[in-house]
C-alpha cells in the first residue's frame, strides 16, 4: 500500500483529533433505488478575448468538447471561432479527451470562442458492496484488470498536485483503518466543503496547492485539487474533472448562467473530482456543492491535474502593451427529449 498519513493524526484548533469530528454524511445512490429518465442538454459556452491593442496572431487549445462516458452522450458538438480562424483542428489527448487547435492568423481586437453541443446525462447508481469495502481494498494492487497502466497517472503526484503537502492532514482525518470507502468519499466531500471558503477572489489559476492549503479559501479547481490530493494521500486513484453545472434558462435567449438551487459555479467551467473504487468504476464527487455528482453534472474532460485540461489555454502574438480582458459565459439548459436522440 502507498504512503498513507493516517499514521499521524490531524487535529483540530482546539488540539483535540480532528478524525473525532463529526459531519453528517451524503446520502448513496443506491443501483436499488428507482432510475430516473436521462436529461437532454443544449450547452454553450463562450470564451470571449478582448485586446486593449490590435494582436496578429492567435494560437490556442480548447478543451470544450463534452465527452463519452458510461453516464453521458454526445449527440452533436460543434466549435465556432471568431473571427475565422484559419486553422481548426480536432484532436483525442492520451486520456481520451477531445480538443480544438485553434489559430487566427489576421489582426484582431477580440476573440470569441463558442463551443455548442447537445448532450444526454444518465442517472448514476452505485452498487452497495464495493462501496461498502474497506478503502484499503481500492489501492491498485486490487485493480485486477480494471484500468490500462496509463491509471497509474492518477495515483502519483502531478504538476499542479505534489506529494507532501498539508492534505495528508486532511486524508488522515478522512481514510481512517477499515472506514467504508462510499463513507470515506462521502466525509471528504463534506469536509472540504465545510472547512474551505468558496471565494473567487482569493485564487488565481497559478495559485499553488500549499496557498490553498493554506487560506482555506478558494474556487471549484482548488477544491478539486484538494481533494485529489488527499486521495492520492491515501494511495488511491483520483483524477480531476472538468465540465459544467445545469443552468436556469434566462430571458431573451441570452446564455443561462443563474445557478439552478444552491448550486454554486455554474456561471463558468466547473471542476469537481473522481476516484476510482473497484466494483463499480470511477465515482465523482463535488466538493464545491458538497454532493455526488449526479445529472446536473455536463463532463468535458478529465486529467491528472487543471493543467493537463484547462477550457482555452494558448499563445497570443502582439504589441507590448497589448493586455486582454477575459469574459466566460456558460449555458446548460434542459432540452425536451422528443426528436434529440438519433435512432
Amino acid at each position: 500500500m502507498s504512503e498513507n498519513a493516517s499514521s499521524t493524526p490531524a487535529r483540530t484548533a482546539d488540539g483535540t483529533p480532528a478524525s473525532t469530528r463529526r459531519r453528517p454524511l451524503l446520502p448513496l445512490r443506491e443501483e436499488e433505488q428507482t432510475p430516473v429518465e436521462p436529461i437532454h442538454y443544449r450547452v454553450h459556452h463562450l470564451t470571449s478575448y478582448r485586446y486593449a491593442k490590435p494582436v496578429s496572431r492567435n494560437f490556442g487549445r480548447a478543451h470544450i468538447e463534452p465527452r463519452a462516458t458510461p453516464h453521458q452522450r454526445v449527440l452533436s458538438h460543434e466549435v465556432v471561432v471568431e473571427p475565422a480562424p484559419a486553422r481548426l483542428t480536432a484532436h483525442t489527448d492520451f486520456y481520451g479527451n477531445s480538443s480544438t487547435y485553434l489559430l487566427v492568423d489576421e489582426p484582431h481586437s477580440q476573440l470569441d470562442v463558442h463551443s455548442h453541443a447537445r448532450v444526454t446525462v444518465a442517472d448514476r447508481r452505485y452498487p452497495i458492496e464495493p462501496m461498502s469495502r474497506p478503502w484499503e481494498q481500492c489501492t491498485p494492487e486490487h485493480w485486477g484488470s480494471l484500468l490500462p497502466d496509463s491509471g497509474l497517472d492518477f495515483v502519483h503526484p502531478s504538476p499542479r498536485i505534489p506529494a507532501g503537502t498539508a492534505a495528508r492532514e486532511i486524508s488522515a482525518e478522512v481514510f481512517t483503518p477499515g472506514r467504508a470507502i462510499g463513507e470515506c468519499l462521502a466525509d471528504l466531500t463534506a469536509l472540504i466543503h465545510t472547512d474551505f471558503t468558496y471565494d473567487s477572489a482569493a485564487t488565481t489559476v497559478s495559485s499553488t496547492l500549499e496557498e490553498v492549503l493554506a487560506a482555506r479559501h478558494g474556487v471549484c479547481q482548488d477544491f478539486s485539487h484538494v481533494g485529489v490530493a488527499a486521495v492520492r494521500a491515501a494511495g488511491l486513484a483520483a483524477r480531476y474533472v472538468s465540465g459544467y453545472l445545469r443552468t436556469a434558462p434566462s430571458a431573451g435567449g441570452a446564455l443561462g448562467t443563474a445557478p439552478v438551487g444552491e448550486m454554486i459555479g455554474s456561471a463558468a467551467s466547473h471542476a469537481w473530482l473522481s476516484v476510482l473504487v473497484p466494483g463499480t468504476g470511477w465515482v465523482d464527487i463535488d466538493p464545491t456543492n458538497r454532493t455526488f455528482v449526479d445529472q446536473r453534472f455536463v463532463t468535458t474532460a478529465w486529467g491528472r491535474d487543471y493543467a493537463d485540461v484547462p477550457p482555452l489555454k494558448g499563445i497570443v502574438v502582439g504589441p507590448p502593451g497589448a493586455t486582454s480582458t477575459l469574459d466566460v459565459s456558460v449555458g446548460v439548459v434542459p432540452e425536451p427529449p422528443s426528436g434529440s436522440s438519433p435512432e
